[in-house]
C-alpha cells in the first residue's frame, strides 16, 4: 500500500473521534527514508494553531547531499540566500560533526560516521557549499 493511501486511511480513521490524537512512522524507500506525522482532532477544538517558526521553515531549505568519490565523502549543501561573509563552516574531527553557520546561528549540523576524518577542500561558489572530506592517516 502507498504511504499516501496508509496516510489517509489513518487520518481518516483518527477524524471518526472527537479527541485530538497524533502518529508519526517512517518508510524507506529507494531514495532514502520518508518520516511523517500526522495530527488530527476537531475543528472546533480550541484556538487556531501557529505556524512553525521562521527558523525552522528556514532550516529545512538547505538541500543537502553526500556521496562518496574517490574515497572521500563530499557533502554538497545548497545554502540560498547565506552569503560568503556570513558563512562559518566547522568541523569537530573528535565526533566527526560538520557544523554550517550564517553568522552565529547554526543551520545544518552533519554527524559523519567516519573515523579519523579530515576535510580535504571547501568551496563555496553560488551558494553552494561543498566539502570534500577524507579519512585520516591513523596515529601511531
Amino acid at each position: 500500500m502507498e504511504l499516501i493511501e496508509r496516510l489517509v486511511r489513518l487520518a481518516n480513521e483518527l477524524s471518526d473521534d472527537d479527541t485530538t490524537r497524533a502518529h508519526t512512522g517512517g518508510r524507506d524507500t529507494p531514495r532514502g527514508r520518508i518520516n511523517y506525522g500526522i495530527s488530527v482532532g476537531s475543528i472546533e477544538s480550541g484556538a487556531p494553531r501557529k505556524q512553525r517558526s521562521q527558523s525552522r521553515q528556514r532550516q529545512q531549505k538547505y538541500l543537502t547531499n553526500t556521496r562518496e568519490e574517490d574515497g572521500e565523502l563530499v557533502v554538497t549543501i545548497d545554502l540560498p540566500g547565506v552569503s560568503k561573509d556570513d558563512l562559518g563552516v566547522s568541523f569537530d574531527a573528535e565526533t566527526g560533526t560538520v557544523e554550517v553557520r550564517e553568522g552565529e546561528r547554526p543551520i545544518k549540523r552533519l554527524a559523519l560516521d567516519w573515523e579519523a576524518a579530515r576535510v580535504t577542500n571547501a568551496s563555496y561558489n553560488n551558494y553552494i557549499l561543498e566539502l570534500r572530506i577524507g579519512r585520516g592517516l591513523p596515529d601511531g
